[in-house]
């Protein structure tokens, strides 16, 4: 997985799975499947050739089918982002933009996260 940007609230983790193209949304995203202790508990899709409206089209689609967002959290010292959260019963969602728009360089992700274990244990 990338190194998340300074103020993330997401880990750098590594990956034994991987599927180099898929497609979903109309985006095409490189997904990574993390494990803790034999059992899945992070997906991560990278765009590899984000443009400008990328990061709007993802949150478009991520709000249409769960709602809007729990929190947005600024990211980055120099190279500025934002992280957009979406935090369910079942998963936490995140969606990582940055980059310089201007300039046409835009980084984005979304992570797919299990449930903390105390909130996994607390539901019925």
């Amino acid at each position: 997985f990338a190194r998340p940007q300074l103020g993330s609230s997401l880990v750098a983790g590594t990956t034994d799975v991987a599927i180099p193209s898929y497609e979903a949304d109309g985006t095409t995203f490189r997904v990574l499947f993390g494990f803790d202790k034999d059992a899945l508990n992070r997906i991560h899709l990278e765009v590899p050739k984000a443009s400008v409206g990328t990061c709007e089209g993802i949150e478009k689609a991520v709000t249409d089918k769960h709602g809007g967002p729990a929190n947005r959290t600024t990211t980055g010292s120099s190279h500025k982002g934002e992280e957009t959260v979406w935090t369910l019963p079942d998963q936490t969602i995140v969606l990582s933009c940055s980059g310089v728009k201007s300039l046409g360089f835009v980084r984005a992700s979304l992570d797919y996260l299990a449930p903390a274990p105390a909130a996994a244990t607390a539901a019925p």
